[in-house]
């Protein structure tokens, strides 16, 4: 393929980009409602994975958690950063970092920061959360009220690995709220079921889901990703404990992006 050729599609291509970082993020976020009884997760977990646009290594991204200290209190800390490589990085660098500190046991935020490049365009977040009031105070809104356990996107990331799919059924649709870019966001996630996939690591059996953006009308005016219709994305978790992204894919019109996990780090299970 020809640069130029790259060039003209390369703003809805890395656009994808974004989009697949984020719900790499999020990808368990949209799932069961049932809790279990421990952590299916360490510190000292990291997880790696590559981007591609068919045979175009695009990105990198990975995502770590570590125990450390937090206003003199012992919590977890967890960074997600992804970025472009290659080609794709000359074309329209994306480099996205998000990090979180949040309690151990309860798996609420208490601090998350949002620093990302995409192109030209440069933002950061950082929001401190307030369970007292139920708010968050930004750096740009000041404080906003938020509803009782409402988390930022990598604290829902660790929160809903610990959930429990046993009650889910092919066709069940859940919804959910996360705090992302001064505002709540919210998601609609459709199962279909569970699915054996063959990956980087090897052949993975998934539980295969379907997540959807929603409240349009809302979102529209604001700088978040744009709303995500039906059958666009699909996520793969691995059906097991560990319960970990294995693969993110984002239909495009010239295609589609992957993000396949490549290496993982001091699992649990």
């Amino acid at each position: 393929m020809k640069w130029l050729n790259l060039h003209m599609y390369s703003l809805p291509l890395l656009n994808g980009f974004s989009k697949v970082f984020l719900f790499l993020i999020i990808a368990i976020l949209l799932i069961n409602t049932k809790t279990s009884a421990q952590n299916s997760f360490i510190p000292g977990e990291e997880l790696k994975y590559n981007v591609s646009y068919g045979p175009i290594n695009a990105g990198i991204a990975n995502i770590f958690l570590i125990r450390t200290i937090y206003n003199n209190q012992p919590v977890f800390y967890s960074k997600m950063a992804a970025q472009t490589i290659g080609l794709p990085d000359k074309i329209y660098k994306v480099k996205d970092a998000y990090e979180c500190y949040f309690d151990s046991v309860t798996i609420l935020p208490l601090m998350a920061v949002r620093d990302i490049r995409e192109g030209r365009y440069k933002k950061k977040n950082i929001d401190t959360y307030d369970y007292n009031k139920n708010s968050v105070l930004t750096l740009k809104k000041g404080e906003i009220k938020i509803s009782a356990g409402v988390r930022d996107v990598i604290s829902t990331y660790y929160f809903l690995r610990n959930y429990d799919f046993s009650g889910l059924k092919k066709g069940d649709v859940i919804t959910m709220d996360i705090f992302f870019n001064d505002e709540i966001i919210t998601f609609k996630v459709h199962y279909l079921g569970k699915e054996s996939i063959d990956s980087k690591i090897g052949k993975i059996n998934c539980i295969k889901l379907q997540p959807e953006m929603m409240d349009k009308e809302k979102n529209k005016d604001t700088e978040n990703v744009s709303p995500t219709p039906k059958d666009d994305m699909t996520i793969w978790l691995s059906d097991d404990p560990n319960q970990v992204p294995v693969r993110v894919k984002f239909e495009l019109f010239i295609g589609s992006i992957k993000a396949d996990l490549t290496e993982y780090i001091n699992l649990k299970y």
